[in-house]
């Protein structure tokens, strides 16, 4: 499951998100699949954005990019195969990548998607 941090900012003495963050371990995704599928787990983690680690390799993701499926009631999905394309068409290898990021406004409509409660899933 990746760690999910929105970095922010003070602006005149009020939290205002700029980034929501998605960072992987390596070999976390698999590039082959159509989506990848995550457990979306609130309250996030709030860092200042100053703390951001720029030496992680990162791509930028747009909203069209999340899918929201009922049969996976507590969690969010990632377009892998668009994200993908878009990533080599940059001439870069996916296996690089750790780490997601989504600019500001994105993260307001980010955050309508996850419930703010969990939903328990009993197995018979």
């Amino acid at each position: 499951m990746p760690q999910q941090r929105v970095y922010h900012e003070y602006v005149n003495e009020k939290l205002v998100p700029y980034w929501y963050v998605l960072t992987f371990k390596p070999f976390e995704i698999n590039w082959d699949k159509p989506v990848h599928y995550y457990d979306v787990i609130k309250p996030f983690e709030f860092i200042e954005r100053d703390e951001f680690d720029e030496s992680v390799i990162t791509f930028s993701l747009k909203i069209s990019d999340f899918l929201v499926n009922r049969d996976y009631q507590n969690k969010l999905g990632m377009n892998i195969k668009m994200i993908k394309n878009r990533i080599e068409v940059n001439e870069i290898d996916p296996e690089v990548i750790h780490q997601f990021i989504l600019p500001y406004p994105d993260v307001e409509e980010i955050l309508h998607l996850v419930p703010n409660n969990r939903i328990l899933e009993f197995q018979s």
